[in-house]
């Protein structure tokens, strides 16, 4: 009875359709690891994710060429959120589905759905979508307030800060540095910007203090 469990587990993970799912979420958890570092939660989801995939995909005819392609199409996409040009995440998800189609060594009997691969292009379009206008809203953001006008600004720890967070100043969100460990809830007062990262301190806390 107590190996039970365990093999419908494997089973369930051996579904080529259930472990390309984890796979892709595991992929997505990183790159919002990436994108938004510090808060600890997609890096768990990823390693998680990722590890339940591995299970399923172990047993299963991986073509490597389909699983570099979707690797690529991964690096496309976070390469996109620099440069912001907007054709490298098109070019993302036509290599998510092509790399999607050509997961499985044909002549194997493993294939995804179609309706599988054409809802994963659907919703990480939509989701790359999302994440690149929150980063040009960013840098927008960064372009018309300046270092200047943040330096001094207060605001809240939205996460724990060790040493990197998120804080809310001025009802926007920013990745935040910090010196010492700041628990979330805390409030803040930015010291220093560098780049879209805020430097904080606990409010009340000057520079160079260690409170």
């Amino acid at each position: 009875m107590g190996g039970d469990w365990l093999t419908t587990l494997q089973e369930f993970l051996t579904n080529p359709n259930v472990a390309y799912i984890f796979l892709l979420l595991g992929l997505w958890a990183l790159a919002a690891a990436w994108t938004i570092p510090g808060t600890g939660f997609p890096e768990a989801a990823a390693v998680i994710c990722l590890l339940l995939a591995a299970m399923g995909l172990a047993r299963l005819p991986i073509n490597s060429i389909g699983l570099g392609i979707l690797l690529a199409a991964l690096v496309l996409f976070l390469v996109d959120l620099k440069v912001q040009s907007g054709g490298l995440t098109v070019a993302a998800v036509i290599g998510l589905v092509v790399g999607s189609v050509l997961l499985f060594r044909p002549g194997e009997g493993v294939a995804l759905s179609p309706w599988v691969v054409a809802g994963a292009a659907a919703v990480s379009a939509a989701l790359f979508g999302w994440v690149f206008r929150l980063a040009m809203r960013a840098q927008r953001m960064a372009a018309r307030t300046g270092p200047q006008t943040l330096v001094g600004a207060e605001g809240v720890a939205t996460t724990p800060i060790d040493p990197t967070g998120t804080v809310q100043v001025r009802s926007e969100l920013w990745t935040a540095v910090a010196d010492t460990p700041i628990p979330a809830g805390t409030p803040v007062r930015v010291v220093a910007v560098e780049g879209l990262r805020v430097h904080v301190v606990p409010l009340g806390e000057r520079p160079g203090t260690e409170g």
